[in-house]
């Protein structure tokens, strides 16, 4: 397994995922349209593009902006230096500066990018 250690600030240490699995992928696209389309409720007319545009913006409320990024933690957390289990409700007990480096790595190592980006 690819994986990379990150020490963290004051002694401890985070395990992630560095190469994304076809596993992981399915579960970043499903937490990306979750994300924004949670709060639809099935009647909205979903193969009309500007229809379902309108319906996703009238309810911001509904939105839930942290869906990819659990996604990242749950699925990319390989282990870590904490006495607890990483599941979600214990990486959402952890102080933000602790957990903030590592979903930043996270993101670089997963968000999709064109190969011209990659080579620059």
């Amino acid at each position: 397994m690819d994986t990379e250690r990150m020490e963290l600030v004051g002694g401890g240490w985070w395990e992630v995922r560095k190469t994304v699995t076809r596993g992981m992928r399915k579960a970043f696209r499903k937490a990306m349209l979750k994300g924004y389309l949670g709060g639809l409720d099935g009647r909205q007319d979903v193969s009309d593009p500007e229809a379902l545009r309108k319906a996703v913006l009238s309810n911001p409320a509904s939105w839930d902006l942290d869906a990819l990024d659990d996604a990242y933690l749950a699925h990319g957390t390989v282990g870590w230096g904490f006495e607890t289990k990483p599941t979600l409700e214990a990486i959402d007990a952890l102080p933000e500066e602790t957990v903030a480096p590592v979903l930043g790595k996270m993101r670089e190592l997963y968000t999709d990018r064109t190969e011209e980006t990659r080579k620059n």
